[in-house]
């Protein structure tokens, strides 16, 4: 089983495109930031109202990313059904850059699913909902302080029975795994996006967990090896790349660790990490975890320089004690123009961990640099221990 003694534990209540030479960046592209608006500051008694079955549509704000995005689908012959015109934008070599951009508001989940399930095996999510996981106390009792405060999961009918009914499924399709607190953030934020599409969720968040560009299995399975291989990661890069920033008596469970293990959500606010996981889907998590994180530190530097060890701690409870500012279209900027990190490097300190501490995922790491032969080597891991491929 996950363990949940680390970081969160102290918590109270395809292959890749380039871009052709039009998509380059400009910073100006992303400065206008968050593309979504979540439903934190809306009233429960406006919830149903206004969702039926799932949240509200959020606002579009980006509009130099609606162009692109309307110029790229005219180009399309008309298609009026959203995941068939994600479906032929996927094949298109600029279809990544408009994703880092930012989705509009009524293709973002289709372009989720697609860049997670294209091509992949889908399996049968109410096959594992035939009997109860070992862990499901576990599940009930960190599902009461999800997302508190957003009001899909106020209500115990809608959002937190869905909540409950994936992580079992999770947990019983992956019995290595288990359930591990943290899951409860990344599910719920995938439901919220999706919808309230549980079989989707289900779909997608297997694809986070087991896909090569993913592997988050290894960052909620035991010992936890991809949340400790994230914290050399990024050690490394922050001792190379901000070496006056004074990390060294820090704990990463009071900051790094919460960012790695929640994808962002717990320490930033919902709309940003929706915007953050646009990255995430495109660069992967392996990749796209830690340059965020030097992204996040990159736009946030000259606070941090004045932190002390307590500031840590108190800003990271939570966005809603943090007096941390970014924009977060600065941030994934800098992550893709600055903190690009390389497969060879990847690889390079897979296998340097392994010769003091071997594990199943450095192994597989040490493969990173060639892609081939690291997707066969996961591929047939999955097969052999989960039975999944």
């Amino acid at each position: 089983m996950g363990n949940n003694n680390v970081c969160l534990g102290e918590i109270q209540n395809n292959p890749t495109r380039q871009g052709s030479p039009d998509t380059k960046w400009r910073r100006e592209d992303l400065k206008s930031g968050s593309c979504v608006q979540s439903l934190m500051d809306k009233e429960n008694a406006n919830f149903f109202k206004m969702v039926q079955c799932g949240p509200a549509i959020p606002h579009y704000k980006n509009e130099h990313s609606a162009q692109r995005w309307a110029q790229a689908i005219a180009t399309l012959n008309y298609v009026d059904d959203i995941q068939t015109t994600i479906n032929l934008l996927c094949n298109k070599p600029e279809f990544e850059e408009l994703v880092l951009l930012g989705p509009p508001k009524q293709y973002r989940w289709a372009t989720w699913n697609a860049l997670l399930t294209n091509g992949q095996i889908q399996l049968s999510y109410e096959k594992y909902l035939e009997y109860k996981p070992l862990d499901v106390k576990s599940i009930l009792k960190d599902i009461d302080r999800t997302l508190v405060n957003h009001a899909l999961f106020k209500h115990e009918s809608c959002g937190q029975e869905q909540l409950k009914r994936i992580l079992c499924a999770i947990s019983n399709a992956l019995p290595g795994v288990g359930y591990c607190q943290g899951m409860n953030f990344v599910c719920a934020l995938a439901l919220i996006v999706s919808g309230c599409d549980e079989h989707k969720t289900f779909q997608c968040f297997m694809q986070m967990l087991t896909n090569e560009k993913h592997l988050l299995c290894f960052n909620f399975c035991h010992d936890m090896p991809l949340h400790f291989f994230f914290i050399k990661l990024i050690h490394h890069l922050i001792r190379k790349k901000f070496p006056k920033l004074k990390l060294k008596d820090v704990n990463d469970s009071l900051w790094i660790s919460k960012m790695i293990l929640s994808l962002f959500i717990y320490v930033f606010k919902l709309d940003d990490c929706i915007r953050c996981w646009d990255y995430l889907m495109v660069r992967g998590m392996i990749r796209g975890i830690p340059e965020l994180i030097l992204g996040f530190i990159d736009v946030t530097y000259k606070q941090l320089e004045q932190f002390k060890e307590e500031d840590y701690g108190f800003n990271f409870q939570g966005h809603e004690s943090s007096i941390l500012q970014f924009n977060v279209g600065e941030l994934i900027y800098a992550a893709k123009q600055k903190h690009t990190i390389d497969r060879q490097l990847i690889s390079r300190l897979a296998m340097k961990m392994r010769k003091s501490k071997p594990s199943q995922l450095l192994d597989l790491l040490s493969h990173f640099e060639n892609i081939q032969t690291y997707r066969k080597h996961v591929q047939f891991y999955m097969k052999t221990i989960f039975d999944l491929y």
